[in-house]
């Protein structure tokens, strides 16, 4: 199993980013046109995508989309939670 996970700076196109590259679907996590916003906290796709590993094997891959970080709404303590669990959890991080 492998885990993908992102996390940036807040409204700048990280679910869209795994809608599109990762999931390769119109909706996956949820996107809007304005400011405020669509993630809070951490979200996990429910179902993971089988694909193929650099050897031919098969392998389950679980993605995650975080909240962005620097919203004014949060402090860096609940930024840095954030981005620290992303990091940990994750096999590869964007």
């Amino acid at each position: 199993m492998a885990v993908v996970a992102v996390a940036g700076m807040y409204r700048t196109g990280k679910s869209y980013l795994l809608n599109k590259v990762i999931l390769n679907r119109q909706r996956g996590f949820e996107v809007g046109p304005t400011i405020n916003p669509c993630t809070k906290g951490i979200w996990i796709y429910c179902v993971p995508i089988e694909t193929l590993d650099a050897e031919g094997n098969k392998v389950n891959v679980v993605v995650i989309d975080t909240e962005g970080l620097g919203a004014l709404d949060e402090d860096s303590n609940h930024d840095n939670k954030i981005f620290s669990l992303a990091l940990l959890a994750s096999s590869v991080f964007i």
